[in-house]
């Protein structure tokens, strides 16, 4: 074998086989969560691949129903093999809740920064309608049983009427949704004033639904304790909005929540 030919067996044997491109495989998860006063929509990219993912781009959007996201697109710097990024965004509903179809959009770059990837969210779909309810009766012990296992939110709100005069009507609109009133008292002394009443329904499912109320007044400022109490997880946003709407319309004015920003 010539000189020549020596050299180039042993250069080959040096520079060995050309190493086999790593691989890059990004997975989404989108996944929700329920709130009193929105959802919140999530989506998490998990890199299973062997290379580095780079500037991660996630976009959501609202595919279908009554809902709007307000929230720029988020992301990720860097995502390297085995680990994963989660963002989240707020969904509100625009008017009375219905379906919610959402999905999003992943744009990435491979490690050199010199391809992008694109990849898509599987759609999610969601029924947010406030439940049909029908009033059932329970004693007052059997209720309080059934709220201390379920989820429950609670509101306070400056009433812009007398407490007194406010009580009497919110009773009144919330018995016309479905609700069956379990219990009803009132106080007054003086210059002060509270009425409790508490309030159950169940839907098609038999599922319970509650609602307790606390109106009250000391000297000129008049409040009202708003607690909503749900048995399913996912019937949270829907309920907690009917119960609320029952009690703007009835007091002819919406009420600012004392816990909002």
């Amino acid at each position: 074998m010539s000189a020549v030919g020596l050299l180039s067996v042993a250069l080959a044997i040096k520079r060995g086989a050309k190493r086999p491109p790593t691989r890059l495989e990004v997975r989404i998860e989108p996944g929700i969560d329920f709130e009193s006063n929105h959802v919140v929509y999530r989506v998490t990219v998990r890199n299973r691949g062997e290379a580095t993912a780079r500037d991660v781009l996630i976009t959501p959007k609202v595919l279908q129903g009554p809902f709007f996201l307000d929230e720029p697109p988020k992301a990720v710097p860097v995502l390297k093999p085995g680990t994963f990024g989660t963002a989240s965004w707020r969904i509100v509903a625009t008017g009375e809740p219905g379906e919610l179809e959402v999905g999003a959009r992943v744009a990435y770059w491979d490690r050199e920064g010199e391809t992008r990837h694109e990849a898509t969210a599987p759609p999610m779909r969601i029924d947010l309608r406030p439940p049909a309810m029908r009033p059932v009766y329970v004693s007052p012990a059997a209720l309080r049983e059934r709220a201390s296992r379920s989820l429950s939110v609670q509101d306070a709100f400056d009433l812009p009427i007398p407490a007194e005069r406010a009580f009497p009507v919110l009773v009144d609109a919330l018995s016309r949704e479905g609700l069956e009133k379990i219990e009803e008292t009132t106080h007054a002394s003086g210059r002060e004033f509270v009425g409790q009443a508490s309030f159950h329904g169940l839907d098609r499912r038999k599922t319970s639904y509650a609602v307790r109320i606390v109106a009250s007044r000391a000297g000129a400022a008049s409040t009202l304790k708003l607690l909503v109490f749900v048995q399913a997880e996912e019937s949270l946003f829907g309920f907690t909005w009917r119960v609320r709407e029952s009690v703007h319309r009835a007091l002819g004015v919406r009420l600012t929540s004392r816990r909002s920003p």
